[in-house]
Parts: structure tokens; C-alpha cells; sequence
């Protein structure tokens, strides 16, 4: 997925955790649960990754960049609570 400077959220898919990992050449600003303020972002550099955890779909993630756009890849899975007898 491409990534650039305004803040746009992720794919939806239902999910309860996603990795992220920032091959953008830019530092990537990471928002979850309709966040948009410095302050409550996470950081990612530049070919670093990191497991965002307690969403239940990837769109109630965003992101940007810091300066340019660039390539940023993620992956969904979600676990069940469910007992498997």
C-alpha cells in the first residue's frame, strides 16, 4: 500500500492484530481508533515493524508519512476467542 503525507486508514479487513513493517524510506506515523493527533500516534522507522494488537479491522488504523510517499506492507490475522472442544 502506498503511503504519503495525509493520514489515510489501511484496508478494512476484520482483524485483531496487524503487523506493520515500513519499507517507505520515511518515518511512519501509526493512528489507531480514530486518533489524528501527534500525540497519540506511534512511530515506526524506516524498515522497522511492529504488531498493533485489540483492533477488530485493519481500517481502524491509519497512517502517514513524514515527508514523501512511499511502500508500506501489513498483514491481518484474527484470533477467536472461542473454546475448540
Amino acid at each position: 500500500m502506498t503511503i504519503d503525507t495525509s493520514l489515510a486508514a489501511l484496508s478494512g479487513f476484520e482483524a485483531s492484530e496487524i503487523l506493520i513493517s515500513n519499507k517507505s524510506g520515511e518515518d511512519l506515523y501509526i493512528y489507531d481508533n480514530n486518533y489524528s493527533t501527534d500525540d497519540r500516534r506511534f512511530l515506526i522507522g524506516n524498515s522497522e515493524s511492529m504488531v498493533l494488537r485489540g483492533i477488530t479491522n485493519t481500517n481502524e488504523v491509519s497512517a502517514k508519512t513524514g515527508a514523501n510517499s512511499g511502500t508500506v506492507y501489513f498483514r491481518s490475522a484474527y484470533f477467536s476467542n472461542l473454546n475448540q472442544f
